[in-house]
């Protein structure tokens, strides 16, 4: 890590600062989040009223995936290289285009609410989607204004918007259950009030991204400038589609066999979804940190080097404690009642499934930040194709085999990954990004392990565990570990 220290001492800072600034902002967005899930699951204190709340939640998920159709990507390649153009010009085309997008996509929405509410035989949902399209409509405002300041690398400012958007979203769930719109049903009314706190949000950012940027809202449209910008934008769209519609789309095979099951995988999805928060940070600096010396190839790789290794550094110990005790976790944050032997299982395949994705989708972020941007299409697609294929088959038997299936994708994904780093002749240092990271997470390990089997003594085998996670961590920072070739005889 020498080598590394010594070149990038200013890049590790501007790094490490501005993913605890985006990390800060999505802990507090996943705390709001299953602090509103914990509320509901004790309210409600039904399996069932929850897994269908949940599923509501995750189909609107899986919609606004579709949002934006690329202009958010471009928008912050925009801001990252020319900024003035960005804000005299293609921010007026992004909005624009994201709108319009935005309108087609919640009529379509509309008109399939029928059979989205027979395919699950959930009358109520029906209603609750079509009133849903006005949070789908105002959530298309809020990711071109989040982006246009993160292609400027403000992650302060973007962090905020992060919070106040999860604030007003979560803010909207909790009250549809509390209080529920005149005589209408718990998912009407959540999707009341999730639309009422989408359009705040939008309003708000709207008017910050105005004062800030001083963006021409007037001026000519051009059809080629907003075809340029899709053009740019859309693999990576698609990506991100192929990244991030996997879990919905279990979600929602899950609950046509057991509404139950959804709840259990909603309450894995929000203990799994802190360790996600390490990758999310990184992948937003990544891109814009990358682009910057997107010229000079050498640098880059260092920079991508850099990323990922420290990603890992956090992300390896987080994901060995989450699998460790998976139903301890569980247990104390939503009840006795929603702990079964499957649960954990749920779980700790959720955590390795995050550790897997972190491969492509940083990676993703990596090679983008380069202008190249058909790996973080097809490495999705690579993870996705199983779950099209196989979790609706295999849904029927057992949900706990679709959520194998899920995680299996993200493992291929991770080979899929290296494979495109070595296609595009991007080759980071893998010791320093994937090798040294594992040890203070092993050495943790270890020890937490060697606790279990101690009974009484575990609190003192825990403090050994983590005074090995943190000196290890030092060590590998400070001297780093070289990974030298074994001689053989005859080579000595």
């Amino acid at each position: 890590m020498s080598s590394l220290t010594g070149s990038l001492s200013n890049n590790q800072r501007f790094l490490l600062r501005s993913v605890s600034v985006i990390a800060l902002g999505l802990f507090v967005n996943q705390l709001l989040q299953t602090a509103g899930s914990i509320v509901l699951a004790r309210v409600l204190n039904d399996p069932v009223a929850f897994g269908e709340v949940n599923l509501l939640l995750q189909i609107f998920g899986m919609i606004t995936l579709f949002l934006n159709v690329g202009f958010t990507s471009s928008l912050v390649y925009a801001f990252s290289t020319d900024k003035q153009d960005a804000v005299l010009n293609k921010l007026r085309h992004a909005l624009l285009g994201s709108l319009f997008f935005a309108g087609v996509l919640c009529l379509l929405v509309a008109l399939s609410s029928p059979l989205l509410a027979d395919a699950y035989g959930l009358p109520a949902l029906r209603q609750g989607l079509c009133v849903g399209t006005i949070m789908i409509l105002f959530t298309s405002v809020v990711n071109i204004g989040v982006s246009s300041f993160s292609g400027n690398r403000d992650f302060k400012t973007q962090a905020f918007f992060m919070v106040v958007n999860t604030t007003f979203s979560t803010l909207g769930t909790v009250l549809g259950v509390l209080l529920p719109i005149g005589h209408t049903t718990v998912l009407t009314s959540v999707s009341f009030w999730m639309g009422i706190g989408s359009m705040a949000t939008a309003l708000f950012i709207l008017l910050r991204v105005s004062r800030v940027h001083k963006p021409r809202w007037i001026g000519p449209i051009s059809l080629s400038e907003m075809r340029g910008m899709m053009k740019f934008g859309l693999p990576g769209w698609a990506g991100n589609i192929a990244k991030a519609f996997q879990q919905p789309f279990l979600v929602m095979m899950i609950g046509s066999a057991s509404v139950v099951a959804v709840g259990h995988l909603a309450n894995a999805s929000r203990i799994t979804g802190f360790i996600g928060i390490v990758t999310w940070a990184f992948m937003i600096v990544t891109f814009p940190f990358v682009a910057e010396s997107s010229r000079d190839h050498e640098e880059s790789v260092r920079r991508g080097t850099l990323c990922v290794r420290y990603n890992n550094l956090l992300l390896y110990p987080l994901t060995t404690l989450i699998c460790l005790y998976p139903d301890d976790i569980n247990g104390f944050l939503f009840g006795a009642q929603y702990v079964n032997e499957d649960s954990g299982i749920y779980i700790r395949l959720l955590a390795l499934g995050v550790l897997f994705s972190s491969v492509g989708r940083l990676g993703g972020s990596i090679l983008a930040g380069m202008g190249r941007t058909r790996a973080n299409f097809w490495v999705m697609i690579v993870a996705g194709a199983p779950v099209i294929a196989l979790v609706p088959a295999v849904v029927g038997s057992h949900p706990v085999w679709a959520v194998w299936v899920y995680t299996g994708g993200w493992a291929l994904s991770a080979m899929a990954m290296i494979g495109f780093f070595f296609l595009e002749g991007f080759r980071l240092n893998w010791w320093k990004a994937y090798g040294e990271p594992l040890i203070p997470s092993l050495a943790m390990g270890l020890w937490l392990q060697a606790g279990h089997w101690a009974g009484l003594w575990f609190p003192v085998f825990a403090a050994l565990g983590i005074a090995a996670l943190l000196g290890s961590t030092w060590w590998v920072e400070r001297r780093g570990i070289p990974l030298r070739p074994i001689s053989t005889k005859a080579e000595a």
